[in-house]
Order: C-alpha cells, then sequence, then structure tokens
C-alpha cells in the first residue's frame, strides 16, 4: 500500500510540475521559451507514464506508449522550431 502512495504522490506532483511548464508556453515571452516549455511537457508526460505503469504494474505496456510518445514530441518540436525559423515567428512575420 505505501508504494501505491508514494506513486500516486509522484504523479500528482508531476501534473503540477506540468502545469508549471503550461504557464511558461502560454505566457513565453519568445516563441522559443514556449518550445522549451512543451519540451518540459514532453519529458514530464514520458516520465508520469512510467510511474502510471509501474502505478498499475503494466510497465512493459507504458514503456512502448512512452517511448511512441517521446519520438512524436521530440519530432513536433523539430518541426515547428524549423517552421518557425523559417517563418520568423509564429505570426508569419518578417524576421
Amino acid at each position: 500500500m505505501t508504494m501505491s502512495l508514494l506513486l500516486a504522490s509522484v504523479a500528482v506532483a508531476l501534473a503540477l510540475v506540468m502545469l508549471l511548464s503550461l504557464y511558461r508556453v502560454v505566457s513565453g515571452p519568445s516563441i522559443f521559451d514556449r518550445l522549451t516549455g512543451l519540451g518540459l511537457i514532453g519529458s514530464k508526460m514520458i516520465v508520469l507514464l512510467l510511474v502510471l505503469g509501474a502505478w498499475s504494474e503494466r510497465v512493459d505496456l507504458y514503456v512502448d506508449i512512452a517511448l511512441s510518445y517521446g519520438l512524436i514530441s521530440f519530432v513536433g518540436t523539430l518541426v515547428m522550431a524549423k517552421y518557425f525559423e523559417a517563418t520568423g515567428g509564429p505570426a508569419g512575420g518578417s524576421r
């Protein structure tokens, strides 16, 4: 029972830290701060998936999901960074 309580508290703590990263995404002064916040959320989501896998005792399933999510998050961040670098910002303005 104590391990279950520990994993639940870690999951809640990760969710709260993800909310702080979401604040950076929403109110970031530059687009690169927002991309960094998205990367942080992606990293924390991978750890949260692994914690949930340990909590439900199905780590093998959650590891596959976490790896897939990490790959998609990484590629998505690269695509957004290249797009914003080419267009000069999220509004498509000039540099």
